[in-house]
């Protein structure tokens, strides 16, 4: 909501309602629920989801129609637009009583792009003046892509039925060495921009939203694959600007 300019009064109302409307969902999802109550939570979550994504459908054409005034750009939003995808897959499995299937190749496509998206967001929001900072964001984002390149290679090599490698195991160890430095590159600068000892226009809202998908990432890698889960926590409560 910040991201967008005051003049889109129409944008800023709707995100509004859909921050009470998610924050409600969460409240009821962090009770003591009943299978039956957990169904319809689901079914809540799920048409919700399929609200927001509508949402950030409209965002992204008049984005790319240059038809609307915000500071996030088109590939930003696609990006939410991929985890939002990902989040309505692992709802419909779990309101047809499927357990969702997760895979690394799969963790490692969504959310090496999306690592990327983020390192190269924080370098364009910086002021000019953190050039140490900037150069290490950029830095982050080449190796995410990279990353990212080899994961398509590796899902290619799949075909063979061969799901597990040596240097598949080696390539979630190098995702989550870089996942996890990347991490703690987010917290450190959330609290440096906290107090005004960075300078630029990212918020230290996006930064711990930032620093929860990538715990979020690690966790899930950690059930599916050769590495620790790591030592934190997505789901705790977002800080507020």
């Amino acid at each position: 909501m910040n991201s967008l300019s005051p003049k889109e009064n129409h944008f800023v109302h709707k995100a509004n309602e859909f921050i009470n409307l998610f924050d409600n969902l969460l409240a009821k999802s962090c009770k003591l629920i009943s299978n039956e109550n957990l169904h319809e939570l689901n079914y809540k979550a799920y048409s919700a989801a399929m609200k927001i994504r509508e949402f950030k459908l409209i965002i992204l054409s008049k984005q790319i129609e240059d038809k609307i005034y915000i500071n996030l750009p088109p590939t930003f939003i696609n990006h939410m637009l991929n985890e939002l995808e990902e989040y309505l897959t692992i709802l419909n499995d779990l309101i047809k009583g499927n357990i969702p299937q997760i895979s690394d190749l799969n963790l490692h496509l969504l959310w090496l792009l999306d690592g990327s998206g983020h390192a190269q967001t924080i370098a364009s929001t910086l002021d000019m003046t953190q050039k140490e900072l900037i150069k290490t964001s950029k830095e982050y984002s080449k190796i995410f892509t990279d990353l990212y390149l080899r994961t398509i290679e590796y899902r290619g090599y799949t075909r063979t039925d061969i799901c597990e490698f040596p240097a598949l195991k080696k390539h979630n160890i190098d995702a989550n060495e870089v996942m996890s430095c990347f991490k703690n590159f987010l917290k450190e600068l959330e609290t440096a921009v906290q107090e005004k000892k960075v300078l630029g226009t990212i918020y230290p809202l996006m930064l711990d939203h930032m620093f929860r998908e990538e715990c979020y990432y690690l966790i899930k890698l950690s059930m599916v694959s050769n590495i620790e889960a790591p030592n934190c926590d997505s789901t705790k409560p977002r800080i507020e600007d």
